[in-house]
């Protein structure tokens, strides 16, 4: 029994080194994940496409009442920063279709671009490498730098990003 235990410990110690824990994918100051997603055009996607750039990534949903309250300041400050050259902003609705999201931004008179994404169950959003970001609440807000790496992240109803957040990385 104690050598089972041992070796089964062994199996998990070996898994976990050879796959590292999700909340790694969200370190600061570390490279982010380079999340797939479907564009407003319609084509497929990710964040590696827009390399060069400082991106503002959010993950809402309709069904979050704190998400659904943000939305005015999400609204403000897409005016805020959508003429900047150098800055995209990518807000995906999660488990939820996507045209519930975008019914509700149309009806709500809102005008910022959904990007769609291939949610997988409980939230699991897939990367490009073949592994997936486990979301861990909403709203969650990303901020990546112009070379890929996470430099502030606001989770919930509490936490945000400001425009001079945003181009304080431009």
């Amino acid at each position: 029994m104690h050598r089972l235990l041992l070796i089964l410990l062994s199996l998990s110690f070996n898994l976990s080194a050879a796959n590292p824990p999700v909340e790694s994918f969200d370190r600061m100051n570390a490279a982010f994940p380079d999340i797939e997603f479907v564009n407003p055009a319609g084509k497929e996607s990710s964040l590696s496409d827009y390399k060069g750039k400082v991106l503002l990534v959010k993950l809402w949903a309709t069904w979050c009442g704190v998400c659904r309250a943000k939305w005015s300041g999400h609204q403000a400050l897409y005016d805020n920063i959508k003429n900047e050259p150098e800055v995209q902003l990518i807000t995906l609705s999660v488990l939820e279709d996507p045209k519930v999201s975008q019914d509700w931004v149309k009806t709500q008179g809102f005008d910022v671009p959904l990007f769609e994404n291939p949610i997988q169950d409980r939230g699991a959003v897939p990367v490009a490498d073949g592994s997936y970001f486990f979301i861990k609440g909403t709203p969650m807000i990303f901020l990546v730098d112009k070379a890929g790496v996470l430099r502030k992240k606001a989770v919930g109803a509490n936490q945000s990003i400001t425009a001079a957040d945003i181009r304080s990385l431009i």
